[in-house]
């Protein structure tokens, strides 16, 4: 293993935007580096009172375990001499609440260190844990963000367990600090998508926040929306994307006067002018993000009513000129719309709503998704009884 490697990992590593995918990407390499039977990753809290298991992987057990649990150890206060004589109850926390690293041949025959989760573990499993390497996993500015725990590194040449050779221990270090930067980046990265996932759901309730009907239609049309793009066989982050970004469709409509919004009847035609100004309003409103929900939304504000023949505003588009999301989202709203009570209409039957979408199939709405609505309508059917009903 050389440098070029160890840089490629890293790349590998960065590149993954699953959290629990990159977790066990960690493990995994560790254990490749170091040729370890076993391989246990725990993460420091929030409040850097207790080590929380995420993921185990053990090749003679054939264990591949990840996820929460109740299992964690405490992180108890270090006296100073503890760099002259460590003595602590538990070598994981020692590691983290001193950046040591702890590299032993048989953890049944070491001095100064417990090790009683590990023989816990033995006892309960038979699995015999000898050689252990500890390592903390430092982020960019050297902060301890959690702890790397190898077990029972193989003699490449059939000789059974062997302690972890001193470069395997120098490569596992270098891999952990990748691996805590990659995963507090990628942190960073959830937190800032959730970031802009709060500002659109805001977004979409203050466009509503007049009409305590439409607060549930934005509800309703989102996971319509997600079920007609699962039905397209969209990987999962689109389906996600549109699922949040559908939301705020008629953002624009925070620039409409409530006279025209709340009108008990038919616009007129000036009236209707000023109304079909709300999706270049939402548009101009979510422009110039780099989040792609937000872009995805300024899309869908746009062009939901684009209609397929063409007829639609606020561009005329036809046919796949409309973007996808904006093409899903017009059957979407149009379906909640046709069923749901307004302040100009009361709501229709599903059995006229289901007539309504048919016949405008290939004028106002893409004919392919026309056929997935009707492919996928019990689980339509489900979202309009419970619309926060779960999706995934």
């Amino acid at each position: 293993m050389n440098l070029k490697n160890l840089t490629q990992i890293g790349i590998a590593l960065s590149g993954e935007k699953d959290i629990s995918k990159l977790l066990g990407m960690i493990v995994d390499e560790a254990k490749n580096l170091t040729a370890a039977d076993a391989g246990t990753l725990y993460i420091l809290d929030e409040e850097k009172k207790h080590l929380r298991f995420e993921i185990l992987k053990n090749d003679t057990l054939k264990t591949r375990s990840g996820g929460s649990s109740s299992m964690k150890i405490t992180l108890l206060p270090v006296p100073l001499e503890i760099e002259q004589k460590p003595n602590h109850s538990n070598v994981c926390s020692y590691v983290a609440l001193t950046g040591q690293i702890v590299n032993t041949p048989d953890i049944y025959q070491a001095q100064g260190f417990d090790f009683s989760g590990t023989k816990a573990y033995d006892a309960a499993t038979g699995y015999r844990s000898k050689s252990a390497l500890v390592i903390p996993m430092k982020d960019h500015e050297g902060d301890i963000i959690g702890v790397l725990q190898l077990l029972n590194a193989k003699d490449p040449n059939g000789g059974g367990i062997v302690p972890f050779a001193s470069d395997s221990v120098d490569l596992v270090d270098s891999l952990g600090s990748q691996a805590a930067v990659a995963l507090t980046n990628r942190r960073l990265i959830q937190d800032l998508e959730e970031a802009h996932l709060d500002t659109l759901h805001r977004l979409a309730l203050a466009a509503e926040y007049k009409d305590k009907e439409t607060v549930l239609h934005i509800q309703r049309m989102s996971r319509y929306c997600a079920i007609l793009a699962r039905g397209l066989n969209l990987p999962r982050s689109d389906v996600e994307i549109i699922l949040h970004a559908s939301p705020v469709h008629d953002v624009g409509k925070i620039g409409i006067p409530d006279a025209i919004l709340l009108k008990p009847g038919k616009l007129d035609p000036e009236e209707w002018i000023l109304m079909k100004q709300h999706s270049t309003i939402g548009a101009h409103i979510l422009s110039g993000s780099q989040s792609r929900l937000v872009q995805a939304g300024q899309i869908i504000a746009k062009s939901h009513h684009e209609k397929w023949d063409g007829r639609g505003y606020p561009d005329g588009l036809a046919k796949e000129n409309i973007p996808l999301w904006g093409r899903i989202c017009a059957v979407a709203d149009v379906f909640d719309a046709l069923t749901s009570k307004r302040p100009y209409k009361e709501a229709f039957s599903n059995e006229k709503a289901f007539k309504i979408l048919k016949e405008e199939r290939g004028k106002h709405f893409d004919p392919r998704l026309i056929d997935v609505f009707f492919e996928r309508l019990d689980e339509v059917l489900a979202v309009q009884v419970s619309p926060l009903k779960s999706l995934f």
